[in-house]
């Protein structure tokens, strides 16, 4: 933001900056949309006779930041790294 304000980067104009509205149309997303606004109550699941579904990969990761990133938000107490976990499911 201070590279910003002193000239030496200029900000995306908005036309770059993607929002909902642009994301495609998906039957979740008007289910979710629908949810927000209120124009539904509560959504039918089907059901699924004998369903398996097994882990087929699961890996504990890290992540580390990178440290320009750290280094520009030094002054917040930024982790340097965020654990997660990446499965993999088959049904």
């Amino acid at each position: 933001m201070e590279e910003v304000g002193r000239g030496e980067r200029m900000p995306l104009p908005q036309s770059f900056v993607l929002g909902a509205k642009d994301l495609p149309r998906t039957i979740l997303k008007q289910v979710v949309l629908k949810a927000e606004v209120g124009q539904t109550r509560a959504c039918k699941v089907l059901g699924a006779e004998a369903l398996g579904v097994r882990v087929v990969s699961s890996v504990d990761k890290k992540l580390e930041v990178k440290q320009r990133f750290l280094e520009i938000f030094q002054e917040e107490n930024y982790p340097v790294e965020f654990g997660y976990k990446s499965k993999v499911f088959q049904t």
